[in-house]
């Protein structure tokens, strides 16, 4: 039997690591179950974008494969102004997408779902963040050239969002914090909203604390949000009481010149930087971290939270978003203010101090896993909103979609999710 195809619109990542392409994966694997699925996505490539440098004045359409996906690109038309990206590539986003009936969103924030907005689409999206928030440490490094041009496209920009939000047939937000920022946007709480989170399998039974005081940080720290100096910061008051602690930083670097700030500093020698890793990899890591530190000035969800906790390790995060939907003080880990690097310090010190203590953390945070990110949830939430949108896939879907996610968007408003 023929599976029907569904289209997935989201923004094309340059590295093969990070929320959004670890959630389109996620996304995609689900689809493949009932669809035939295809990756969207707008792409600056100069050799089907216009591009006056290269001397093409023509947008095009593509055929791809991203990062093992099926996908399509499609070209952009005069880059530097952001609020026509889409519309002004709309006949191809329309010719693109002609041979499909259903339609999903995923990215950070929603802006990547202009087309199915512009083409009247009946659509559901999967957001992890506001545009707002998605942009406002990144925008602090713009040229003051690119900064005037942001200045002018700020206020259209919002309106997209906001239009796009409106437009959604269905919204699945990542968080408790994403889905008050939509309600923000929206003026209004809607009944089309689930909160989705992301599903986590548990990796570990049982954990102890190591002899060295393994920490780990996880992330693009070559992106501002991640707020590498405040990590420095709170390594350095651990290390000043744990001499013993060791700090595992993987992911991009952050640049020379901001690595420099403390690279003559004593606890900098207790610092390995592990680069880009793959899955496997990275979970050898988690295999013999104690704890994470997530430091972030904003996060939608911070999935790398998650998978700390499904590896037994308790979290130390600032309250920058999505953290607070799994970080519980006392029990998995603590929450701080975004750059109260002494409170981090303590605060990961003290479930360092005992190994009892370190065992009810780590215990809560594999229970907490279990109980709340579990693939079952997620599929049933999914499905749900799918349904409510196209009510034929009920049959699809095997017939279980009502019963089995009725009762979890219940227990959802129960929770005030």
């Amino acid at each position: 039997m023929t599976k029907p195809k569904i289209a997935i619109l989201t923004i094309r990542n340059t590295y093969e690591f990070g929320g959004v392409l670890t959630s389109v994966r996620k996304l995609y694997q689900f689809c493949e179950q009932y669809f035939e699925p295809t990756i969207f996505y707008l792409s600056f490539d100069p050799k089907i974008s216009v591009s006056l440098k290269k001397f093409n004045f023509k947008n095009q359409i593509r055929h791809t494969s991203y990062f093992g996906m099926n996908a399509v690109e499609i070209g952009s038309k005069y880059a530097f102004w952001e609020p026509g990206h889409y519309k002004y590539s709309l006949k191809l986003w329309e010719e693109a997408l002609k041979d499909y009936d259903y339609f999903i969103f995923k990215s950070g924030s929603n802006i990547a779902a202009y087309p199915l907005a512009l083409l009247n689409k009946k659509f559901a999206i999967w957001v992890g963040t506001s545009y707002q928030d998605d942009r406002e440490q990144r925008v602090k490094r713009l040229s003051v050239f690119r900064k005037s041009i942001d200045f002018f496209a700020q206020l259209k920009m919002k309106n997209i969002e906001k239009e796009i939000f409106k437009k959604a047939n269905y919204i699945f937000s990542i968080s408790k914090h994403t889905r008050k920022r939509i309600d923000s946007i929206l003026g209004e709480s809607r009944e089309n909203i689930a909160v989705c989170g992301f599903p986590i399998k548990v990796q570990v039974k049982d954990k102890t604390i190591s002899r060295d005081k393994n920490i780990i940080a996880v992330g693009r720290f070559s992106d501002p949000r991640k707020n590498f100096d405040m990590l420095m910061r709170a390594f350095k008051n651990i290390y000043e009481n744990q001499k013993t602690a060791k700090l595992y930083v993987v992911g991009s670097k952050p640049s020379q010149r901001q690595r420099e700030v403390f690279s003559s500093q004593e606890f900098y020698k207790k610092i390995i930087f592990t680069g880009s890793l793959g899955q496997e990899e990275l979970v050898e890591f988690y295999g013999i971290a104690d704890l994470m530190l997530i430091t972030s000035y904003q996060e939608g969800l911070g999935i790398i939270g998650l998978e700390a906790m499904s590896n037994g390790i308790p979290v130390v995060a600032t309250d920058c978003g999505g953290t607070s939907d799994y970080v519980i003080d006392g029990k998995n880990g603590y929450l701080v203010d975004v750059n109260d690097d002494v409170k981090m310090a303590e605060r990961a010190l003290y479930i360092l101090s005992s190994q009892d203590s370190y065992k009810d953390f780590s215990n809560y945070s594999i229970n907490f896993i279990k109980d709340n990110y579990s693939e079952k949830k997620f599929e049933a939430i999914i499905k749900y909103g799918l349904v409510t949108i196209y009510p034929e896939l009920r049959d699809l879907f095997d017939g279980k979609t009502q019963t089995v996610t009725t009762n979890i968007v219940d227990k959802l408003k129960e929770l005030s999710l």
